[in-house]
């Protein structure tokens, strides 16, 4: 019985010591190991939001050179409804070295009959490119595309088939003011290999493409971000046939405040060489749709 009384009395007094011990502990302490452990897991916490803003920073510079080396914009991308032929144009360049300022680019034109019962597809034409592109500081020359090669083909067979290829030179000059950026460009181009069905090609398509192009500057009206776009390609063998060439006059825009990510596009195509199929036959067209 007393080993009993002597275990509990042990017990007893064991209890109290820590007790009073728990009591004698100065509230500021507790406090300031809470600030310090708080403290600690901020520190903790901003070192590791570092560590994922650079991971994610790296992460995005990665992603981004990967996107900058395959694909990239080249011409206009648009769908355009018209009567009796709707356009389609999708286009895109990929830079083939780093180092080295060579381009593959393709380029697909297709003419839809979107008003006929089964709506086939009247024509396309598949252009597939490699050029070399040089930016210059001569003011003269800014910037010189050197066209390698291009293919030029409707895809079709026997008496169908079209097809041509051409080597080019291509330059472009722009000049900025207050309102707007204009932007002018010269293709000079010798054309070889043109199929049997389409000879007379170059009566219809000459050696020199002319564009002209006016970016709206300030955006702050009902249209914002109007571009227009004129091109013009006479025939001839010297391109001095303007009655036989072809002649494009396309605007592109966003309505100010409308949120809409595809701009409105308008297109009128008047004179020849529109269509591969039928490059020496004459159209006036107006088509309406949307650009990407």
């Amino acid at each position: 019985m007393f080993t009993w009384k002597a275990l509990l009395f042990f017990v007893l007094v064991s209890s109290q010591s820590v007790f009073a011990n728990q009591l004698s502990t100065p509230p500021e302490s507790e406090e300031g190991a809470k600030t310090s452990t708080k403290a600690d897991t901020k520190v903790e916490k901003k070192e590791k939001e570092d560590i994922n803003g650079d991971i994610v920073d790296e992460k995005e510079k990665i992603l981004t050179r990967a996107e900058a080396l395959r694909i990239l914009y080249y011409k206009p991308m648009y769908f355009a409804y018209g009567n009796p032929s709707a356009k389609v144009q999708l286009s895109f360049r990929v830079p083939l070295f780093e180092e080295i300022p060579l381009n593959f680019a393709y380029t697909q034109v297709i003419f839809w009959e979107l008003g006929e019962e089964s709506k086939p597809f009247l024509d396309a034409t598949y252009n597939p490119e490699f050029f070399y592109r040089l930016n210059s500081k001569n003011p003269l020359f800014p910037a010189l595309d050197f066209g390698i090669f291009e293919h030029n083909s409707n895809g079709k067979g026997d008496d169908l088939s079209r097809s041509y290829n051409q080597s080019y030179l291509r330059s472009v000059w722009a000049f900025d003011t207050k309102k707007w950026v204009t932007a002018f460009y010269v293709k000079a181009r010798y054309i070889y290999d043109l199929d049997e069905n389409n000879r007379d090609l170059v009566d219809y398509i000459g050696p020199l493409e002319f564009g002209l192009k006016f970016v709206q500057r300030i955006n702050n009206s009902w249209l914002d971000h109007l571009d227009v776009m004129l091109t013009a390609t006479p025939g001839g063998k010297y391109s001095h046939e303007w009655d036989k060439g072809g002649y494009q006059l396309s605007f592109d825009f966003h309505l100010g405040g409308v949120k809409v990510v595809p701009a409105f596009y308008l297109q009128y195509y008047h004179g020849y060489s529109e269509t591969l199929l039928n490059y020496n036959e004459k159209v006036d067209q107006f088509r309406g749709g949307v650009m990407f």
